[in-house]
C-alpha cells in the first residue's frame, strides 16, 4: 500500500470552528479518493519562514492517509493548490505505515520527558564533579 503525509497551513486568524470546517471539507476530499485517513491533527499556530498571502503565522495541520485512486488523488492535489481555505500543502510519500496520533498532547508529553531526563542527567554530572572536587580538597599525609 501507499501511504502519503499532507501537511498542509492554514489562516492563523482562523477561529477553531473554522479550522474544524476546513479540516472536514478536506476529510471528505481525501475520502472521495477512496483513500482511508490514519490521522488528522492540528500541530499549531507557528510563525511562518516568510510572510505567504499577508500572512506571518500560520495554523499548521498533518494528515496521514492510505492511497487511493491515482487520478482521484492529481485531483486533490490540483484543488488544494486552488483552494482559498489553504495557505500551503505540501504531500509526501511515505515509505512505512505512519504510526497512529492520540493526540498532539503525546507528543508534547514526550518532550517534556525529554527534557526531564537531560535536566536530571545534567545535575548528576553536577553531583560528580562536586564529588571530584570535593575529594581533590582531602590531606594526603
Amino acid at each position: 500500500m501507499r501511504y502519503y503525509e499532507l501537511l498542509y497551513i492554514v489562516n492563523s486568524n482562523f477561529e477553531r470552528k473554522k479550522i474544524e470546517e476546513t479540516m472536514k471539507e478536506i476529510d471528505s476530499k481525501i475520502k472521495n479518493t477512496k483513500s482511508k485517513i490514519i490521522n488528522h491533527i492540528i500541530w499549531g499556530k507557528k510563525k511562518l519562514a516568510y510572510p505567504m498571502q499577508g500572512n506571518k503565522y500560520g495554523t499548521y495541520v498533518l494528515i496521514h492517509y492510505q492511497g487511493g485512486d491515482k487520478e482521484k488523488l492529481e485531483d486533490f492535489d490540483s484543488w488544494l493548490k486552488l483552494s482559498d481555505l489553504v495557505i500551503r500543502h505540501m504531500i509526501v510519500r511515505l515509505e512505512v505505515e505512519p504510526d497512529i496520533i492520540e493526540k498532539v498532547d503525546d507528543v508534547d508529553n514526550h518532550k517534556e520527558k525529554k527534557e526531564i531526563k537531560s535536566d536530571e542527567k545534567s545535575n548528576d554530572k553536577k553531583e560528580i564533579s562536586k564529588d571530584i572536587n570535593d575529594d581533590k580538597n582531602v590531606e594526603v599525609e
